[in-house]
């Protein structure tokens, strides 16, 4: 049983661990704790799209051809999914975070909780994929950040999840390789700054993945969400969008990524994920990866004919002052974060990138 003990209006903002005295775990339930550790966090709107199947209604009501509306009687539906979360913040299993930059009152509806990983499920998730209680625990304990680096990871799982439903809806023709994020891909690199002289730069993407073309080709992608709160050229000692491309190109110039990366595969050569090289690896036999782009997704509009505005058009137009190699390449994607719509998945393979490269118009990320 997993209804109230009573009929009341349950606490928003604390638990009631008195409210689910009889909870019991459903598969459905260990799916949900499962996709929160996977994404650090993910609001409702998110958690809806990676459960819903075939049958599943966006609805809690159809409307028949008489024009009344009935109550779906089958599938899966969205006040199902709200109950369910729930009984899992309330039993902690999962915690619950109301961003404190969401409007509310009169006019609007209620602030959209985002829920990422609670104390019980350290007793669960080791049985349900491979990590030990002691990873459950950091993840907590690192959840337990200020609104903006919690609205900027969000940003980072609403990404993968369009991307893993487009993966899906592709019928195995895009596969996703690997999903890295986190500290461990901290990297730096020596390069050459405006003045002449050497510097140090570093790399520290939001995420790192890999795709598989079926029939073409394998392609690996540094992500960078931007929100718009860095400067693109900063006249101060502080970090910058110039920073960022300028580290890339030299990580990409220097070849870091096959020092630090190989492809993990099975024996008849099937790619399974991704390996960190550590030093000791410098020099043994691993299929290392040998070239990467970098995704920027930041504020603005692109509009079909590949106009741009906003942000993303101050972005772009501040390559060309750092040298013609910025001004017309490849290694750099830019797109607008209205641009990947999460009730459109494919959105995510469509003609929505711009490359600095002159006259390469709009791309598709797997053309």
């Amino acid at each position: 049983m997993t209804e109230p003990t009573r009929r009341k209006t349950l606490p928003r903002y604390q638990r009631d661990k008195s409210a689910f005295p009889k909870f019991t775990l459903r598969e459905r339930d260990r799916e949900i704790v499962r996709l929160v550790f996977e994404h650090r966090f993910l609001d409702t709107e998110l958690i809806w799209h990676l459960l819903k199947k075939e049958g599943d209604s966006d609805a809690d009501y159809l409307t028949g051809r008489d024009g009344k509306a009935r109550p779906v009687s089958y599938g899966f539906g969205r006040k199902a999914l709200y109950k369910r979360l729930q009984a899992l913040y309330h039993t902690s299993y999962l915690n619950r975070r109301f961003p404190a930059d969401q409007p509310i009152g009169r006019g609007y509806d209620g602030p959209r909780a985002i829920y990422g990983i609670g104390p019980k499920s350290v007793g669960i998730l080791p049985d349900i994929m491979d990590v030990t209680p002691q990873e459950v625990r950091r993840m907590v304990e690192m959840n337990k950040v200020g609104d903006p680096f919690m609205r900027h990871a969000l940003e980072i799982a609403r990404f993968r999840v369009i991307l893993e439903l487009a993966c899906r809806r592709s019928q195995e023709r895009v596969r996703l390789l690997f999903w890295e994020q986190g500290q461990h891909l901290r990297d730096t690199v020596y390069g050459i700054d405006e003045d002449g002289g050497d510097r140090r730069y570093t790399v520290y993407p939001d995420a790192f993945f890999g795709l598989e073309v079926r029939e073409k080709r394998l392609a690996n992608y540094f992500l960078e969400i931007d929100r718009g709160t860095e400067p693109i050229v900063s006249t101060k000692q502080r970090t910058d969008i110039r920073n960022k491309l300028v580290g890339y190109r030299f990580y990409r110039k220097r070849e870091r990524i096959s020092s630090c990366y190989a492809y993990s595969k099975t024996p008849d050569g099937a790619v399974t994920g991704l390996d960190i090289l550590k030093q000791e690896d410098a020099s043994g036999e691993f299929d290392r990866l040998r070239g990467f782009s970098v995704m920027f997704v930041t504020n603005g509009s692109v509009g079909n004919d590949g106009t741009v505005c906003g942000r993303i058009a101050n972005m772009l137009g501040a390559l060309p002052a750092l040298g013609k190699f910025y001004a017309n390449n490849s290694l750099y994607w830019f797109t607008a974060v209205s641009m990947l719509k999460l009730e459109e998945p494919d959105s995510m393979f469509g003609n929505i990138w711009i490359l600095p490269k002159a006259g390469s118009g709009l791309a598709g990320l797997i053309d």
